[in-house]
């Protein structure tokens, strides 16, 4: 078996990442950016209309004047304490342009009816950043927010709030599950890559990685089945796809939670298990003999420490097993020998015996 030198690592388990941290995803601490960037410009959209909406000399909205500077300390706190992790605080910004547009309605209605959008682009962040669903809490600033700005709980005005609460769940669950399909299909893709079509374990794509990852603490064992090429002329090609497809699932359900388990090509496998030697030679004896209890062929198994040279070792070590067994195999099939060193032969086989 040839050792898979040449081959340049990739991150192992890209499948496993949230799906804001995948490749081609914006980080998280981006749109927290764009999150304070947003109420700056909200606060910039609506000083201007309270200035050109409003008579000459009135005062600027208490709120245009608190919003970014406060924005500016909510964005320093989350990400030097590092709560800017959780998806979920990507949901302080929508609902802070959903207060202030509230609060400049209170002291200025004239100007935030003439920029209704706003919250429909908070709205919009919040179906870029958050899943199905979650973007209805946003509807909870929102509608008093609107209402207060568009002149209390009339009928007209009820109505106009229906009719835009309506937009507003579109523009925010059409992107939320737009990208939660696209994610899990990107998910799926990367793990049909990133696993072996016949057996449903790892293919040699990360076993790379995982090896210099490996420590002195993990083992690496490599498995090849004895006779393969025989038992495919005696038995046909199903029948051994079929056997890689056994040995594949015990060795993902004997070794699950323990290590990982890589088909290499044809009948050998390769194990990295995160424990040592003796717990390691432990478990795999026991893997050999469920299998060999119930199939025709049996497993040459080599173990070595984990390290750079890992692989190999394990590879001479798999052999070095295939060669004993080998040999006893001959020793236990051959014909007993007489006391003075010549093999004894049944007279009843002797050439010219009677009956």
């Amino acid at each position: 078996m040839k050792t898979p030198d040449g081959r340049s690592g990739t991150a192992r388990g890209p499948a496993e990442r949230p799906p804001w941290r995948r490749p081609g995803a914006w980080d998280l601490r981006v749109w927290h950016v764009c999150g304070a960037v947003a109420v700056f410009v909200e606060s910039v959209v609506l000083a201007v209309t309270t200035a050109t909406s409003t008579p000459p000399g009135s005062p600027t909205p208490v709120a245009l004047l608190v919003a970014p500077p406060l924005a500016a300390l909510v964005l320093m706190v989350c990400l030097r304490s590092g709560c800017w992790r959780r998806r979920s605080t990507l949901m302080l910004w929508p609902a802070a342009v959903c207060v202030v547009y509230g609060l400049v309605g209170v002291d200025a209605p004239a100007a935030a009816r003439l920029v209704p959008g706003l919250i429909s682009m908070a709205f919009v962040f919040a179906g870029l950043t958050q899943p199905p669903w979650r973007s209805l809490w946003l509807m909870v600033p929102a509608v008093p927010a609107f209402v207060v700005a568009w002149g209390g709980l009339e009928g007209s005005v009820l109505q106009r709030t229906a009719a835009t609460a309506v937009m507003w769940v579109i523009v925010s669950e059409l992107p939320a599950r737009l990208i939660t399909h696209l994610n899990e299909q990107r998910v799926e893709l990367e793990r049909l890559a990133r696993t072996d079509p016949l057996t449903g374990v790892l293919n040699r794509r990360d076993l790379v990685c995982r090896l210099d990852a490996s420590s002195d603490r993990s083992t690496v064992s490599v498995i090849d089945v004895d006779g393969f090429k025989r038992f495919n002329d005696t038995h046909g090609h199903l029948a051994g796809d079929d056997l890689l497809r056994r040995l594949g699932g015990l060795l993902s359900t004997s070794l699950a939670g323990v290590g990982d388990v890589f088909r290499t090509g044809g009948d050998e496998f390769v194990v990295v298990l995160d424990e040592e030697e003796s717990s390691a030679r432990q478990r795999l004896e026991e893997v050999r003999r469920r299998w060999a209890a119930g199939e025709q062929v049996t497993l040459s198994i080599g173990i070595a420490p984990g390290g750079p040279e890992a692989l190999r070792h394990a590879d001479l070590d798999m052999y070095g097993d295939k060669r004993l067994r080998r040999a006893a195999e001959q020793v236990m099939e051959s014909p007993p020998e007489s006391p003075h060193g010549r093999t004894t032969v049944d007279p009843s086989e002797a050439e010219g015996a009677p009956g």
